[in-house]
């Protein structure tokens, strides 16, 4: 009778510590995806702050674009396609991580 009780107590001590290194380990992973937002959060600011500076200056924007397409067209091509899909994947995901900084600020 005594055997069962004690395979249960070590069967619960083995899953605490897996429990602890899967709460370790989750918690390593959401270092690496903070620093990966704070990234990306920064080139945001950055992209955001030149928008609205081109913004005020239309003529300013008009010129740079100008510039670009008489260099280079078909890389302002392929960059503008890439911008475009950057800003389409980061509309996707910005709620996502406005909702994990609220959750994460909610634990705390």
């Amino acid at each position: 009778m005594k055997r069962r009780p004690d395979q249960l107590a070590l069967r619960r001590e083995a899953l605490l510590l897996k429990i602890r290194a899967q709460r370790q380990l989750l918690t390593l992973q959401l270092q690496d995806v903070k620093q990966s937002t704070e990234v990306a959060e920064l080139g945001y600011q950055c992209a955001s702050n030149a928008v609205g500076a081109l913004r005020r200056r239309p003529l300013l924007a008009v010129a740079i674009g100008a510039g670009l397409l008489l260099v280079k067209p078909s890389k302002i091509v392929s960059l503008s396609r890439t911008a475009l899909n950057t800003w389409q994947i980061w509309k996707i995901i910005a709620p996502l991580i406005k909702e994990w900084k609220s959750s994460a600020h909610s634990d705390e």
